[in-house]
């Protein structure tokens, strides 16, 4: 709050005293500030990055807990077949042959019964019906084309596509079932008003059948199966085929579960396990040449992270007849660096000793529990989540500490205004009593007696 007379009477630069002086309790105490916040702002950057290291983790768990063996079914003659499975169908292998394809049944109007598909049609109704499906009655009008007509069925919903094919003797009506199967034939009785309209070219006495309505039907393991469409749902619990060809011999499907899922889901969690090792070795190492720490170096935070996740690692799973009970028994063993490494060797007598079912089990128990612990890291109430909040809390007390600060320097600055202007204006009066003194004294008798010596 400088004021621009300030000086005038002393003649010294008051403004940049009381400026100094200001800055003088000011620069310290802020650059204590801006290192405090610096030091905050990076550590809740490091909790930032320790989070997403141990949520890697966290997730790899999540799959170790929740495991599922998935199936797989191939082919031999991928034209033949694609099949499916949903996890519950029973492992192993047999023989499908597929005869014929399900197929729609397609009728289509007489050759030369029309020239082009503006060639009228006739008048009256023309009845559609589709296997056990309802009837449904189309009125022609006089003057109807083959298009127009063609347009309507169309718009029915009657079951059935109409288009229209130029085969070289005129244009065809050609109607195809929309659903496969035997029982999905196609009826179409027309009746003309007037009587010789021409509408009775298009009744079914008088169509062609140029593809028959069937059934697909193959033959598994030696039983024949039929069915109305390609897609068999039901034949095998827990498998879909969907056929594709028809086959001259038999061809074969294998179901089977892919039991390295469980091998590759072990050394994920040893991937983002090491990754957070290393993560926390950066965030704590010590340089003892510069003598300088890393933001997070001594903080018990970390600390406990590494310490309850390494507690976690040996605790044994309570599965009943199972042999390894650990993950270092299952391979995944500690390393003197804190890392660690699968042992694929270890992990396959594992396998063999106690079965896939019990050691997928044991993985699952120890993945869960593990699980939780990490939950605990990064959860709304955890640790890291805890850690940081009180972080935060630390730079909004600096930021009220600073607006502290700029209100006691404002009252500073005022206080020193006011003592160096009550200074400033003493010091004008002293220096107008002495210029009154000096003239004074310069008219006094003596003073003009030693004048005229």
């Amino acid at each position: 709050m400088a004021i621009s007379s300030l000086g005038v009477g002393s003649g010294l630069d008051l403004n940049q005293i009381v400026g100094d002086l200001i800055n003088a309790e000011r620069v310290p105490k802020e650059q204590r500030f801006d290192r405090r916040e610096g030091r905050i702002e990076a550590q809740i950057s490091a909790f930032g990055k320790l989070t997403n290291g141990v949520e890697q983790v966290s997730g790899s768990l999540s799959q170790l807990a929740g495991f599922e063996l998935s199936q797989s079914a191939t082919v031999s003659d991928s034209s033949v077949a694609s099949v499916t499975s949903d996890g519950t169908a029973a492992n192993g292998d047999f023989s499908l042959e597929v005869n014929q394809l399900a197929q729609a049944q397609t009728l289509a109007s007489a050759p030369g019964d029309f020239a082009d598909a503006d060639a009228e049609v006739g008048a009256g109704q023309l009845e559609i019906q589709v296997g056990g499906g309802n009837a449904v009655t189309i009125n022609v009008e006089e003057g109807d084309t083959l298009r127009d007509l063609r347009n309507a069925i169309n718009d029915s919903e009657a079951g059935v596509t109409a288009s229209i094919v130029n085969d070289g003797n005129g244009a065809r009506l050609v109607l195809s079932a929309n659903e496969t199967g035997a029982a999905n034939t196609i009826s179409v009785t027309a009746t003309e008003d007037p009587a010789g309209s021409g509408l009775a070219r298009l009744d079914g006495t008088n169509l062609v059948e140029t593809r028959a309505a069937q059934d697909a039907e193959a033959v598994i393991n030696g039983l024949t199966v039929t069915n109305s469409t390609n897609t068999l749902d039901d034949t095998i619990e827990g498998l879909s085929i969907e056929l594709r060809g028809t086959s001259e011999s038999p061809v074969t499907v294998s179901v089977s579960e892919d039991q390295d899922q469980l091998r590759e889901a072990l050394q994920g969690f040893v991937e983002s396990y090491n990754s957070l090792v290393g993560q926390t070795r950066e965030l704590t190492s010590f340089n003892p040449d510069s003598e300088e720490g890393s933001v997070l170096t001594g903080d018990s935070t970390v600390r406990g992270i590494r310490s309850r996740l390494g507690n976690a690692l040996i605790q044994p799973a309570q599965v009943p007849d199972a042999n390894a009970q650990t993950l270092a028994e299952l391979g995944i063993v500690s390393n003197r660096d804190g890392t660690l490494s699968f042992d694929g060797a270890r992990f396959d007598r594992a396998m063999e000793t106690d079965g896939f079912d019990r050691v997928t089990e044991v993985v699952r128990e120890i993945g869960g529990r593990m699980e939780e612990v990490t939950d605990g890291f990064i959860g709304p109430e955890g640790l890291i989540n805890a850690r940081t909040d009180g972080l935060r809390n630390d730079l909004e007390r600096i930021g009220q500490q600073r607006e502290n600060l700029e209100v006691r320097l404002e009252r500073m600055e005022e206080r020193l205004v006011g003592q160096f202007s009550r200074m400033d204006s003493a010091v004008a009066q002293m220096q107008s009593t002495g210029d009154f003194l000096m003239g004074q004294l310069a008219n006094m008798p003596l003073a003009q007696n030693n004048s005229r010596r």
